[in-house]
């Protein structure tokens, strides 16, 4: 303790609301970069990753959950996993053209929570962000990104958190009523202890009464949890997972879709591609025949 009157007297500083919400996450990036549209359109498509878009010139319209969204210059959004969306240029002679950034949230567990302060309502919305703090991080992210100087990594992930504040600032302010209800110790213990058992054997056939019995919880209990604190039963969250690092895999095109079916444990590749496509809306084959800038957009 510092023994200085001048120093003792300064109010110490409060950590807000907002703050430590946010402080129970990590993001972690995963890919960005500037994309211009190369196709008139693309129609119900999604990506099994959080993700936010600037953009920066052009307009360009989305259609997510039955609405309309149409996006000009400056507009920011923000779509979590596994949106299924489609989007064209307003005018089919101008190709649209924005920044994007895909990121994953951690813990897994806390994932819907975060989806839940990101949208309105449980409703996409997009912000304006033209000559705002937003705007400004995107630019200085893809500047870290292609100088890649010293300490840019941390540098990245540090403005992906501050522009993911501020989009949640421009929301209309964060109270106390608008965090989501944390679930008790016990229940988050499991839900942790579930998690990261999953996520060391994702390449295992997983079955629920294995996981609860590691856990020490019935099947049920386990059931229950998973669906209040996420709203995904265990084995939706497990295919997620496991559809999660196929995506990785497929990515890297060093392995074909029967090396990456028999990598996450499937008993045949058609069983594989069947649960790839039901929650990524793609077939394993038209993700490995499309370049990177293509599956980021």
């Amino acid at each position: 303790m510092i023994n200085n009157p001048k120093f003792n007297s300064l109010a110490p500083l409060a950590e807000d609301a907002l703050s430590r919400e946010l402080n129970t996450y990590q993001l972690s990036l995963l890919s960005l970069g500037h994309f211009v549209a190369r196709a008139t359109s693309i129609s119900n498509t999604s990506l099994p990753c959080h993700r936010v878009i600037y953009v920066t010139e052009n307009p360009i319209r989305y259609i997510i959950r039955g609405s309309v969204l149409t996006l000009k210059k400056g507009d920011v959004l923000y779509t979590p996993p596994n949106t299924i969306y489609s989007a064209g240029g307003v005018d089919d002679q101008v190709p649209p053209e924005f920044l994007y950034l895909y990121f994953h949230v951690l813990p897994r567990h806390r994932e819907q929570n975060f989806i839940r302060i990101m949208e309105t309502a449980g409703k996409i919305r997009a912000f304006h962000a033209l000559r705002s703090p937003v705007e400004f991080y995107f630019h200085t992210i893809m500047e870290e990104y292609e100088k890649q100087r010293p300490g840019y990594y941390h540098k990245i992930h540090s403005y992906l958190m501050l522009l993911v504040m501020e989009l949640l600032r421009q929301k209309g302010g964060y109270r106390e009523a608008d965090l989501a209800p944390r679930a008790n110790a016990a229940s988050a213990l499991v839900l942790n202890k579930a998690a990261s058992y999953i996520a060391a054997n994702i390449r295992e056939p997983l079955r629920i009464s294995q996981i609860s019995h590691v856990c020490g919880v019935s099947e049920s209990y386990l059931y229950k949890i998973f669906s209040s604190a996420l709203g995904l039963s265990p084995k939706e969250y497990i295919l997620n997972c496991k559809m999660e690092y196929a995506l990785q895999l497929l990515q890297e095109k060093n392995m074909t879709v029967t090396q990456i079916a028999r990598e996450l444990g499937f008993s045949n590749p058609n069983h594989f591609s069947n649960a790839f496509f039901k929650v990524t809306g793609k077939r394993p084959s038209e993700y490995m025949s499309l370049p990177p800038s293509s599956v980021s957009g």
